[in-house]
């Protein structure tokens, strides 16, 4: 292993993109940025029964919108392609091939029928076996010709030693020591040829030079597997960082198949309007040590970045309630206006408003909302009086003179509140009066959007306008 910094991050295309899975990428991509590494982006794509149609596109489609670029990977290459495994079979045949040559791997002609009834087996409470019991450790004539009779290709299996401990070593939590004898015969390639996860994942990380793993400790069972597995070929792992787990309230930890509509895919953040920073933001602060300091860019991110800040914990609890108030926070002052802008103009194009008309309104009620919302769902219903067909109502002869005179103010590019004030005369109960007269008369009567706050995303020229036309 070289002295450069190398880190991947590896999705295999289970689900898509879990927006809780943004902690482990941001953590590889602060850890290169950091230490002024290379960050690459690999698809594992070799299980291919565990995957879902579209779920592994997601990953990079999802980086792009956080704003964590890859420096390899696919679409845009590098020294150590190809970036998907589909695409690296060969490579992968040739280490079988090297495995069984050396007397390491040997051919399991096991039926699956045998393999469930040893599986079975080693689960029942009290057993401490082995799930498999290493039966084709020495060639068998006979299940040789039984697999043949039925048309069974072998797996391919790597030796795991009877005894001893498997010592493998994490820069968080120090060594790990797995029994030898807990351990089966570790399956390195399946009937149909395909090669399994413990051998790519041993191949890639070699070949593209990979110098640190980090990922969640689900991963620490897999290190002793790739321990056997990079010591029969003669290769050097690369170091391990192991962060705690997202524990989701509700959920199980682990479980593949999480429920829409609860903000728990990126997509569903997006399409719920919450800014990409927000999201860096707040997984970039779970479970990391804190400082007093909420809010942070990426690059003040990247400035910090101490795994020794990461917390040593098996897991932490992901909190909507937080998630939301950082969104809040982005929404109002931290997210660039332009996201906030486009944001508008797209619920309310959603909501039906015509395109243009949509730009003109978001471009004015930008300043306002950043003032006033706590998440995108409340955009329409703040603007509904701005983006409603109005028609002027009938009014008193009194209300008609209120609004001539708002009218006038501002036509002439004043604030109308010195109007009103001089129409109340002190009296606060009819200032108040005729500042609900005048929002109605704008079609605010329900807006809790301030007087001046409507004008504004109104635009002058529309509020004298309606104005204008009361009683006409």
């Amino acid at each position: 292993m070289s002295d450069e910094v190398r880190v991947r991050f590896a999705p295999n295309g289970e689900m898509p993109f879990p927006s809780f899975i943004t902690r482990t990428i941001l953590y590889s991509w602060l850890f290169a940025r950091r230490h002024g590494g290379t960050f690459v982006l690999r698809l594992d794509d070799t299980d291919v029964d565990r995957q879902m149609p579209g779920a592994l596109q997601s990953y990079p489609d999802g980086m792009r919108w956080l704003g964590l670029d890859w420096d390899e990977g696919p679409e845009i290459g590098g020294a150590y392609g190809p970036y998907r495994q589909s695409e690296r079979l060969p490579l992968y045949q040739q280490a079988v091939q090297e495995l069984l040559t050396s007397g390491a791997a040997y051919r399991c002609y096991c039926s699956p029928e045998r393999l469930a009834a040893l599986a079975a087996q080693a689960r029942t409470p009290g057993r401490s076996s082995r799930a498999y019991d290493g039966r084709c450790r020495t060639p068998n004539r006979r299940d040789q010709a039984e697999a043949a009779r039925q048309g069974r290709e072998p797996a391919i299996r790597l030796r795991v030693p009877d005894e001893g401990v498997v010592i493998s070593h994490d820069l968080i939590r120090g060594p790990i020591t797995v029994a030898a004898e807990s351990l089966s015969d570790i399956v390195i390639c399946r009937p149909d040829g395909w090669a399994t996860y413990h051998l790519t994942v041993v191949v890639d990380d070699t070949m593209m030079r990979i110098s640190h793993v980090i990922r969640g400790v689900e991963g620490l069972s897999n290190m002793a597997p790739q321990a056997i597995v990079y010591r029969a070929l003669g290769l050097e792992p690369p170091l391990y960082l192991h962060h705690p787990l997202v524990r989701i309230p509700g959920f199980a930890i682990g479980e593949r198949f999480l429920p829409r509509g609860h903000l728990l895919y990126l997509d569903e953040l997006k399409a719920a309007g919450y800014p990409p920073e927000a999201v860096i933001n707040y997984y970039g602060l779970l479970g990391y040590g804190d400082d007093g300091q909420d809010v942070r860019t990426l690059a003040e991110m990247i400035e910090s970045f101490d795994f020794a800040r990461v917390s040593r914990k098996e897991f932490v609890n992901q909190s909507l309630e937080k998630l939301a108030w950082m969104n809040r926070v982005y929404l109002r002052s931290a997210a660039p206006a332009t996201f906030v802008e486009e944001l508008i103009r797209d619920r309310l194009s959603a909501a039906g408003t015509e395109d243009r008309r949509a730009r003109a309104i978001a471009a004015r009620a930008t300043p306002v909302l950043r003032r006033r919302i706590s998440s995108a769902d409340e955009i329409n219903g703040l603007l509904r009086f701005a983006t409603t067909d109005w028609a002027p109502g009938s009014a008193s002869p009194e209300a008609q003179v209120w609004a001539k005179m708002a009218a006038e103010a501002v036509a002439a590019g004043q604030s109308p509140a010195a109007t009103i004030r001089a129409l109340a005369a002190g009296d606060r109960g009819e200032y108040g009066r005729i500042v609900r007269t005048l929002l109605a008369q704008l079609g605010g009567a329900d807006t809790p959007l301030s007087l001046a706050e409507c004008i504004e995303v109104l635009g002058p020229g529309e509020s004298v306008r309606r104005w204008s036309s009361v009683g006409n």
